[in-house]
């Protein structure tokens, strides 16, 4: 039965895509399914709304992870000049347990909206992974710390290589809800100065 007044939804819109007025009686089969569809869209439109506003205080727990760690395993994977402590590896965890639970309070909508989340929340684990490989770097011998340097680094571009994917998805459903860009992403710096150009709004887009 929801199939079909989808069904009729659809066919009413592309009436209308046609200049066709369609005004469907009270309590009709059409009606019914007009109801529908709106129903979901602006179902759609909260939910993206609810995923957005996650995001945004997942990425700033995140963000400040990702910064606070660069000094200590740079960019390139090698270690950094300014070594963080067990203390500081705490609270990287309990930054990225709060992102991830931001994130996983936001209900279950649409298959994209489910990528996007299921992105962002996969690119917390990857940085909380990233941080326990850190304590572990500080409990080994120097002749083990390059090698764990070199993963806690792949681990953290991993983390922002996911998160990416899921803030492009989050924009494009922010696009398509007529809220306009939603620019959530990051870079394995922490800083947004160094988030990608291709992840960037073009100067006067709005």
């Amino acid at each position: 039965m929801v199939a079909l007044l989808i069904a009729v939804a659809g066919a009413l819109i592309a009436g209308r895509a046609g200049n066709e007025p369609l005004t469907p009686e009270a309590g009709s089969i059409e009606a019914i399914a007009e109801e529908l569809a709106t129903g979901q869209a602006e179902e759609k439109t909260e939910l993206t709304a609810d995923l957005a506003a996650a995001a945004e205080e997942a990425q700033g727990h995140l963000a400040q992870v990702l910064q606070e760690l660069a000094p200590a395993v740079q960019l390139d994977g090698s270690a950094g000049p300014d070594p963080a402590g067990v203390e500081e590896v705490d609270g990287w965890k309990r930054n990225v347990k709060l992102a991830s639970e931001a994130l996983g309070e936001v209900q279950d909508g649409t298959s994209e909206q489910t990528v996007a989340r299921e992105a962002f929340i996969g690119a917390a684990h990857l940085l909380d992974s990233a941080a326990s490989g850190y304590g572990d770097y500080l409990a080994a011998s120097p002749d083990e710390q390059t090698a764990l340097a070199a993963t806690v680094a792949e681990r953290r571009d991993a983390s922002v290589r996911l998160w990416q994917a899921g803030a492009a998805q989050l924009d494009t459903l922010t696009l398509d809800s007529d809220r306009g860009h939603v620019h959530l992403f990051l870079a394995p710096s922490g800083d947004p100065d160094d988030v990608p150009a291709e992840f960037r709004e073009p100067e006067g887009h709005e």
